[in-house]
């Protein structure tokens, strides 16, 4: 199969860079798989896993929202977080979910909601992708 370059950024850091062959990522029309030479493309991406296949193999991670973008046989992914399955910290993540359904329980605000609405979204993705293990 052939491969692309892939580049995956947070903020913080540069958490992938290389070949790849495959990547799969779920954006706001629905799931999208990449592969080499595929056509030029941007979308916003949604809490989900993101699977990235190297030698034949997919690695699982959790992606927050983000940015990926493809053109000239690159694929660039900007996210404010991600991690892979074997990294993601189960307790704290049951930690995160358990707070923000106490918070979108009390609704103070409707601001206050969604945002506990979205820390609700990453910390079911995170415990999802983790149970892939």
């Amino acid at each position: 199969m052939n491969s692309f370059n892939l580049k995956i950024m947070t903020p913080e850091k540069v958490f992938f860079e290389g070949e790849t062959e495959q990547v799969i990522v779920k954006t706001t029309t629905g799931d999208i798989g990449i592969c080499a030479n595929h056509v030029p493309y941007v979308a916003n991406i949604v809490p989900s896993p993101l699977k990235v296949k190297k030698d034949g193999e997919f690695r699982v991670a959790a992606i927050t929202t983000g940015l990926v973008s493809v053109n000239a046989n690159e694929v660039t992914i900007v996210t404010p977080a991600v991690e892979w399955d074997d990294e993601i910290d189960v307790v704290r993540a049951q930690k995160a979910k358990e707070l923000a359904e106490l918070k979108i329980k009390q609704h103070e605000s409707d601001k206050e909601f969604k945002r506990a609405e979205q820390k609700l979204m990453r910390a079911m993705n995170r415990l999802v992708v983790a149970k892939r293990r």
